[in-house]
């Protein structure tokens, strides 16, 4: 059961529909902190607005929920459109959290409506709140939000890459071109940013990477021509979801891939699984990926009947299917 509680109530709104429960408020130590740092930032420069919110974690039953481990304090921090003083800001909610972080599990949140055109920003702060992350994360939003065909980017969500929603999956080739054209593309918030995208714009879609198309963006992965032709599989009616690894998480900016990368399309029948799979291994043109970075692998998923089971079709891009891994990859340098 999940349970959230606004800071200072007794009663918790459940995840089950219809029902609630009374549990005792958050340790004192937990709602001071959460208190202190609303309140160092409230005027702060930069920030319009500021919410604070007490949460339950995940409770199953298991341990004390008058632990203050138990709890997790959210911070939303809403700035003015265009992000005046977006800087100034960051590195407020940031000294704010390493503040609070003796008494209270705690994280944040900043909401840069604008940042850039129409192109609403989400800057993240959780575990990693290392010297010099909040410039880090600011520019790499300012950055991505500029970017022509960009619509919304999200910062340091879980600590991870950026993710930058482009709906116009026919633009995606340039947009990748101008996302790498970014000063600092590949190094720290910058590194390996994922382009999402729906595949029909008209369904639900979480937003989140996990469906659609998710396209992870190395310094050398994906070819421009694979860009191109995972937008040509999104438009294939049987296709549910697409995801493209670079391979390049470990790297330094321009050091040869670390691993191969791969692309997993999620397709709807077996059948449907047949056909993409002899489709990605026909791609034998060498412009399907990047000298240097060996040839992607593939593999394509598809229900096993009506069961919840899944199978795959496992392969290299331009290689028959069955086919031993290639030694292609060179010596990976600077792996940490």
């Amino acid at each position: 059961m999940f349970a959230a509680v606004l800071l200072g109530s007794t009663v918790l709104a459940s995840g089950l529909a219809g029902c609630s429960v009374l549990l005792p408020k958050a340790p004192e130590s937990v709602s001071a902190a959460a208190a202190t740092a609303e309140e160092s930032l409230s005027g702060a420069p930069g920030v319009a607005s500021v919410s604070t919110e007490v949460t339950l974690r995940d409770y199953r039953g298991e341990g004390s929920i008058s632990e203050p481990d138990a709890w997790v304090v959210i911070l939303t921090v809403k700035t003015a459109a265009g992000g005046p003083d977006l800087e100034r800001a960051a590195d407020a909610v940031v000294d704010a959290l390493v503040q609070a972080r003796p008494d209270a599990q705690i994280t944040a949140e900043i909401v840069a409506p604008q940042l850039a055109g129409d192109v609403d920003t989400e800057i993240l702060f959780d575990e990693d709140l290392h010297a010099g992350v909040a410039a880090e994360r600011v520019t790499a939003a300012r950055e991505l939000s500029a970017v022509d065909g960009v619509s919304r980017v999200t910062v340091g969500r879980d600590d991870k890459p950026p993710r930058v929603e482009a709906v116009g999956l026919d633009e995606w080739p340039e947009v990748a071109t101008a996302i790498r054209a970014v000063p600092g593309f590949g190094v720290g918030a910058l590194q390996n940013p994922s382009l999402i995208a729906p595949i029909d714009s008209g369904e639900s879609w979480s937003g989140d990477g996990s469906d659609g198309v998710h396209l992870e963006l190395g310094a050398l992965a994906p070819s421009s021509s694979m860009i191109e032709e995972i937008t040509r599989l999104a438009a294939e009616r049987t296709v549910r979801s697409i995801s493209f690894s670079s391979g390049e998480a470990l790297l330094p900016t321009g050091d040869a891939a670390a691993e191969r990368s791969s692309v997993t399309v999620d397709v709807e029948a077996s059948a449907d699984a047949e056909k993409l799979a002899d489709r990605l291994a026909g791609l034998v043109d060498q412009r399907y990926w990047t000298q240097g970075s060996g040839r992607p692998s593939f593999q394509v998923v598809s229900p096993v009947g009506d069961s919840a089971d899944s199978s795959a079709i496992v392969g290299y891009v331009g290689l028959p299917r069955g086919s031993a891994e290639p030694d292609d990859l060179p010596a990976a340098t600077g792996v940490r």
